[in-house]
């Protein structure tokens, strides 16, 4: 939570006497001159009603208020074919890589239910429909995107049994686009493909079709980040073109380190989908309402004051010409994720109220 300060302008005028309220002449108050304006104290203090030329009084009254930050949505398309009841190096072992996926995923959703807004896509669907039918071929979401939605994410992963026949990943991914884009809201949105391998669908080309859809999910605005397990050189390729079509590579220096997150143990897989939350978290923070003097405001992370970047490097600047969402950049979003939102605080400032 984000505690954020408002100082709200109310303009109110005494008609008996053409002063403010309560002034009794040029001690309207310790650090307001006798035009209303604030002449001392420390940033973003607490302000003293004054008077203008006018005989308005300036009010600025502190009015507190909690800020949430907006949570990234994420939609889980989690491959649910048979051969991931096979071990890691595809054999008959255990535990499965069912058995590691599942128990990791859920440790996280539960881990972000507050941080991010989960879905939920299975594919393929259906048990036994034969590889790459009409039958198999994902068309639903299984869990739509909602805040706070880990419990039933979960619940609908511990009811899922990895029986489908083949595995239609680029059709899973148009599928996944195709329900990204109804959603109207503009919450940052990613796509999280868990998977064990090689696509096998369509049965020509599935490996071109899958990185098109993934392609084509960026173009549009949803990044994929990709969590593998694999061991045979064929599927690390495939989930190596996956990861760098999706534009969420893992970053490692090693040029022949895996693209793609590795999921080889429960643990493994569980660090890396903590990264992958990690690097989703916004920086942005949703206002109540406009601010009453947009040029006028104060964002400080802690103690440290947080200038306006109207270039979105360095600092923060509004998202939009509504203004009522701010979005810090640079060294201010780093310092908000290792100390958490409720290190930021807002100030809404009247004219000339020192906010710094």
């Amino acid at each position: 939570m984000t505690l954020a300060a408002l100082s709200g302008c109310a303009a109110s005028i005494d008609g008996d006497s053409g002063r403010s309220s309560g002034d009794t002449g040029a001690g309207a108050g310790p650090g307001v001159d006798d035009f209303g304006d604030a002449t001392g104290g420390e940033p973003g203090g607490d302000f003293t009603p004054g008077v203008t030329t006018g005989g308005e009084e300036v009010d600025c009254g502190r009015q507190n208020f909690n800020v949430e930050r907006k949570p990234a949505s994420i939609l889980l398309v989690l491959d649910r074919s048979a051969s991931m009841q096979d071990d890691p190096s595809g054999d008959e072992g255990t535990p499965s890589k069912w058995e590691l996926v599942v128990p990791a995923l859920q440790e996280v959703i539960a881990a972000t239910n507050e941080a991010a807004s989960w879905g939920l896509k299975v594919f393929p669907q259906g048990d036994r429909t034969g590889t790459c039918t009409e039958e198999s071929f994902p068309r639903d979401i299984l869990i739509p995107i909602a805040g706070n939605n880990a419990p039933t994410v979960n619940q609908a992963i511990s009811s899922t049994i990895p029986e489908g026949d083949g595995t239609p990943t680029g059709d899973a991914i148009n599928k996944a686009v195709e329900y990204l884009q109804s959603i109207q809201n503009d919450d940052p949105k990613y796509i999280l493909l868990a998977t064990d391998g090689d696509p096998s669908c369509p049965k020509s080309d599935s490996d071109e079709f899958a990185v098109q859809a993934v392609t084509n999910a960026a173009a549009a605005g949803f990044h994929t980040f990709v969590v593998g397990i694999a061991s045979q050189e064929s599927k690390v390729k495939a989930l190596n073109g996956l990861a760098v079509a999706g534009l969420e590579p893992r970053d490692d220096p090693d040029p022949l380190a895996p693209k793609f997150y590795l999921a080889a143990t429960k643990d493994e897989l569980v660090a890396s989908l903590l990264t992958i939350t990690g690097e989703v978290s916004t920086c942005l923070f949703p206002l109540s309402a406009p601010p009453p003097n947009p040029d006028h405001v104060g964002v400080f992370v802690g103690d440290e004051a947080v200038m306006q970047d109207t270039t979105g490097t360095s600092g923060w600047n509004y998202t939009g010409p509504d203004m009522t969402t701010i979005q810090l950049y640079g060294a201010a979003c780093e310092q908000v994720a290792s100390s958490g939102a409720g290190a930021v605080k807002v100030i809404f400032g009247c004219k000339d109220d020192p906010i710094y």
